[in-house]
């Protein structure tokens, strides 16, 4: 569960983060995450993020964490007979509708065009 806060400002006094096993860098993902809060819908233009940081870092390092690219977003959505039984039970939802609109729907909808092409190379093979 996350806190919805807002701040004009994101202050990081530290880079690495325990894992479980050992204190490690912050990815580029998480790093991204955080300093996303900088600056408040609808009352800022920008945020400001700010790195006060106590350990060396590498400018190597640095320059992964804040110029890497985000986690990768995949669905975890997973369509069981319960849940379809639940929509259709309940009145003003159509079940297909609210489906198609899912990011199931749409990020498996993405990789029709590839896999097209795939089936056309396939086919020219033969």
């Amino acid at each position: 569960m996350g806190l919805n806060m807002p701040a004009r400002t994101v202050l990081f006094t530290a880079a690495r983060k325990f894992d479980g096993k050992e204190l490690r860098w912050i990815t580029s993902g998480e790093y991204i995450q955080m300093s996303g809060r900088a600056g408040r819908r609808g009352k800022d233009d920008r945020g400001i993020v700010v790195l006060i940081i106590d350990e060396r870092m590498s400018p190597t390092i640095a320059k992964e964490i804040v110029k890497g690219k985000a986690d990768a977003l995949n669905s975890s959505f997973k369509l069981t007979y319960n849940m379809v039984l639940n929509l259709l039970r309940v009145e003003g939802i159509n079940p297909e509708f609210m489906l198609e609109r899912s990011f199931y729907q749409f990020q498996h909808f993405s990789t029709i065009p590839a896999l097209y092409e795939k089936l056309k190379n396939r086919k020219n093979i033969l």
